[in-house]
């Protein structure tokens, strides 16, 4: 018996005894599990330095222009990092890069305790965003790798689970423990990764649904000239019609991400009134929805259409966004975002589902790494765009994104249905059909090219 043999067994223990007393069988996937708690252990972590890192950077002596290079350095560098980790992930492994990049991350969080010259922060997340760009697409290809495509809406609903869980956790102990001093979150944020280092390196066991993946990745480790003639089949294999519209619809949805990081506190505070804790409130109502509501979502988006469910909830955001440029008070805000918690958690699992129902086991992590790049554009623009508007009218921002993610969720929910119609994403299951499309049955980069070239390829 291995060293790893005992604690892989203890947590498909746990997962058996989860399953049996929710009556959820995709508990019973311990890699799910495992890959889940790393997660959550390492966005705690995250979550955990949020409130304190500006009040950190000012105590050393960085000015405010110093601190927004800080937030520009991160998602400039993230963003550039996202494919390049997930082609890491394809060639490499899943587990490799999530351990390497956990044990990057406990480090550099270490060293803003012996950083003195306010420069050097830019620095170091400039390095952070490489760092942090190395667990969400390989995390969540591994998800796709070991759960059946009928299965993965609910996989992906329990996983955005204890992804809130984290965020939600983590600044609250973060918040909590620096009132004794600002170091003790970035101590405690240490001990939160070194905590996902070892649930990688003794519970995430990489196995794959079938070989294809594993054989189309050592040819190309292996032959450097196949790998130049297929890279214009990588490229038809990364954006075909169902992840195209992944895209846009992440497009769509990390608008608000940028709206969040440049002008949420400010639109809060100054135009409707809200004190510090009720802003915490707002996201606190918003991690709480969504840590209830997420698994329930996932359910849903395996037993129904999920071009359906995209419709539905994505144009349901739409007067969401519309009555927050209307109000002038700070409450409704509150009760208003645990309700859009709940209608995201409807629609970000049949998304997540269709992504990896979409993507071929051999470049699953690019493809992952890309839905994840467009996400990041969006958030630049709407941290760019919206500072314009919001000059002009603090309401502006909230009306054009209302109209962007109409418009995002009508086309990007429009080429869904037809990719279902064209059997490109699998459907819903009904009980009188045979089994479900299994992941050794998903054609690799090479063979989605050849079904584009000739029927569209069913996937």
């Amino acid at each position: 018996m291995s060293r790893t043999d005992k604690p892989q067994r203890k947590i498909g223990g746990i997962s058996k005894l989860l399953a049996s007393f929710t009556g959820n069988k995709v508990l019973q996937n311990r890699t799910l599990l495992a890959v889940s708690l790393v997660v959550c252990a390492s966005y705690t972590g995250i979550g955990m330095i949020v409130p304190v890192r500006v009040l950190y950077a000012q105590s050393r002596g960085a000015s405010l222009a110093i601190i927004s290079a800080m937030a520009s350095a991160y998602l400039i560098s993230n963003f550039a990092a996202q494919y390049p980790s997930g082609w890491m992930a394809d060639r490499w492994g899943r587990k490799r890069v999530m351990f390497g990049g956990l044990i990057a991350q406990a480090a550099l969080t270490g060293a803003y305790l012996f950083i003195n010259d306010p420069i050097l922060f830019v620095v170091l997340r400039f390095v952070e965003g490489i760092a942090g760009a190395t667990t969400l697409p390989p995390a969540r290809a591994l998800i796709a790798d070991t759960v059946s495509p009928e299965n993965r809406g609910e996989a992906y609903g329990l996983f955005n689970a204890f992804f809130n869980f984290g965020f939600l956790l983590g600044p609250a102990i973060g918040g909590l423990i620096a009132s004794t001093g600002y170091a003790s979150a970035f101590i405690g944020a240490v001990f939160f990764r070194v905590a996902a280092i070892f649930i990688v390196l003794f519970l995430i066991k990489e196995e794959r649904q079938g070989g294809q993946a594993e054989q189309a990745r050592d040819g190309e480790q292996n032959n450097s000239t196949t790998r130049k003639q297929t890279r214009g089949e990588l490229l038809r294999a990364l954006f075909t019609l169902p992840l195209v519209a992944t895209y846009i619809l992440v497009f769509g949805d990390f608008l608000y991400l940028g709206f969040d990081i440049t002008l949420m506190p400010l639109w809060l505070h100054y135009h409707l009134g809200a004190s510090v804790g009720v802003i915490g409130l707002v996201y606190v109502m918003w991690a709480i929805a969504s840590i209830i509501m997420s698994p329930i979502g996932g359910r849903i988006a395996d037993r129904r259409r999920r071009s359906v469910l995209i419709f539905i909830f994505g144009l349901a955001q739409v007067p969401l966004y519309t009555i927050y440029g209307l109000v002038n008070v700070a409450w409704p805000i509150v009760v208003l975002f645990a309700v859009h918690g709940i209608v995201y958690s409807l629609i970000q699992p049949a998304v997540d589902a269709t992504v990896a129902t979409s993507s071929p086991p051999d470049v699953r992590a690019r493809v992952q790494s890309m839905y994840s790049s467009f996400g990041l554009v969006a958030a630049f623009v709407g941290a760019s765009g919206f500072s314009i508007l919001y000059g002009i009218n603090f309401r502006l921002p909230l009306f054009a994104m209302a109209t962007a993610v109409g418009v995002c969720t009508l086309i990007g929910g429009t080429m869904i249905r037809i990719a279902e119609q064209r059997g490109m994403v699998s459907g819903p299951r009904k009980p009188d059909e045979g089994p479900a499309l299994q992941s050794s049955q998903v054609p690799t980069a090479e063979a989605v090219t050849i079904g584009i070239s000739g029927d569209q390829g069913h996937v």
